[in-house]
């Protein structure tokens, strides 16, 4: 396949260009990575499975992705929780990257080309502050500390479109810690906390926040980036900082390209503990399936804020059930095809046409939504196909292209990864744990009605049937036997 040219909405430029890489054919990606003091939550996962769809496009559209992202595990918040819990700080933050990455795996995110962690990077971040102390954009203090000279670089504030003057402005003149400028801020920090703080030129420390990625960067990705990625709550003072910090030690344009996805609310507001609203991936897949977190954010575009409640996991859930069934119906038919007829109807869109459709939104900016849309109306149409009482050796044929450019496209944005029976008896499952029901009492219930309806005592069997459809659930008779599904309108979704 020929390379697909991306365009892309930069933040730098406020523009949408098509992608130009510093090497051809390859895209040197950096996201900025969690802080490991805590378990994820779901806001974390959002950032995340956007970056990773972007990254699964880009190899789709023929580029080679170097992605890189990082753990930050040396952090204020991370040496104050494991003083709360009587920990070190190292073992604390092993312990939150491991739970971070099966977090991340359950909810479809491949591992980066390199995730590396702060601690083991001191000796390049070391390296770049030294190289900015030479040139004069930073200086260490008699204290221990080095600041960035935020008045050096000319151009400060060209991301968030921030004035120094205006940053500075309402600020007490007030400067200590042997600071020459507020605005500067700290690429090294005077600390001796027990495996939290390492020799360097200036004495016992650790690195400021900003210049851990500008140096993780610049080890795996080199002097230039194609593209730096994060949450828009980044933008500023981090982002900013990072490209100050880069550019002045590299000499060059840190990342050609700036993108910065939207923000998390549950029920419009920001996701807090206090407020009793904040979800965690973990506590997310007690009760749904990976993939429907997945779902839920693809429908909307990445640079959008996302607002989340009960009613969108359900309304995702109800969307990928429908979708197994019909991949299973369509395994079921492509299964049976043999002899391949000298020629097939067409059938529209052909496989052809649905990548082509997929490749025009998603080579857009990543249009998620839209790609989307187009695909629930193929799956549509494929559901006629599948319900053919009379299928011919052509419609096996059909099902059998349509099944492979189907996982194809969904497999770019990781869904529909599971088969259609791991996926259903996992959905089954939780939904059964959060509607109260076992499965056993479901079982005895089709054979109470079946047993009614055997002694033709019609009025009983349609009782137990509209018990069970008031919970959610509904009974469905076939030649076979009798089988159920979840009726979910009824569990809350919209009529």
């Amino acid at each position: 396949m020929s390379q697909i040219t991306v365009y892309i909405q930069n933040t730098l430029t406020g523009q949408k260009a098509p992608l130009e890489t510093v090497t051809p054919h390859t895209v040197k990606m950096y996201a900025c990575g969690v802080t490991t003091y805590d378990h994820c939550h779901i806001g974390h996962a959002m950032q995340a499975i956007y970056f990773d769809v972007i990254r699964r496009y880009l190899e789709y559209a023929g580029y080679q992705v170097i992605y890189v992202r990082n753990f930050t595990d040396v952090d204020d918040k991370i040496i104050q929780r494991a003083k709360e819990r009587g920990m070190s700080p190292r073992v604390l933050a092993d312990e939150m990257i491991h739970s971070t990455e099966r977090d991340m795996l359950a909810v479809g995110v491949r591992p980066a080309t390199h995730q590396p962690k702060v601690s083991e990077s001191i000796g390049e971040i070391i390296q770049m502050i030294e190289d900015l102390i030479k040139n004069g954009s930073a200086y260490a203090t008699e204290a221990g500390d080095v600041f960035y000279r935020v008045r050096k670089k000319a151009d400060y504030g060209k991301l968030s479109n921030r004035d120094p003057d205006q940053l500075r402005s309402g600020t007490r003149e007030v400067l200590s810690d042997g600071k020459e400028d507020l605005l500067d801020f700290a690429l090294w920090k005077q600390d001796d906390v027990l495996e939290a703080s390492w020799d360097s030129p200036w004495g016992r420390g650790r690195p400021g926040w900003h210049i851990e990625c500008s140096a993780m960067a610049k080890k795996f990705l080199g002097n230039e980036i194609d593209i730096h990625g994060g949450g828009l709550d980044l933008i500023f003072p981090h982002h900013e900082n990072e490209i100050a910090q880069s550019e002045s030690a590299n000499g060059c344009c840190y990342s050609r390209v700036w993108m910065h996805s939207g923000l998390l609310t549950i029920n419009k507001q920001k996701m807090s503990k206090s407020l009793g609203n904040h979800l965690s991936i973990r506590d997310f897949l007690t009760r749904w399936p990976g993939e429907v977190l997945r779902f839920s954010f693809l429908q909307n575009h990445y640079r959008s804020h996302v607002d989340f409640n009960e009613a969108v996991f359900l309304r995702s859930a109800k969307r990928l059930f429908q979708y197994y069934q019909t991949i299973a119906q369509l395994e079921e038919l492509a299964m049976k095809a043999s002899a391949k007829p000298k020629s097939l109807q067409a059938f529209s869109p052909s496989p052809e046409e649905i990548k082509s459709t997929f490749h025009s939104h998603m080579s857009q900016d990543f249009l998620t939504p839209r790609a989307l849309s187009e695909l629930l109306t193929v799956m549509k149409e494929v559901q006629e196909l599948t319900q053919k009482k009379k299928p011919t050796e052509a419609d096996f044929w059909q099902a059998k292209d349509l099944l492979a450019v189907l996982k194809e496209v969904f497999g770019v944005l990781g869904l529909l990864q599971e088969t259609p029976e791991e996926f259903l008896a996992d959905l089954k499952i939780k939904m059964l744990a959060s509607l109260k029901i076992d499965e056993q009492e479901i079982q005895e219930a089709i054979k109470e009605r079946n047993e009614a309806r055997k002694q033709k005592d019609f009025k009983k069997a349609d009782a137990v049937r509209d018990q069970f459809i008031a919970k959610g659930i509904e009974f469905m008779d076939r030649p076979d036997g009798t089988d159920w599904t979840f009726r979910f309108q009824e569990i809350g979704d919209e009529k």
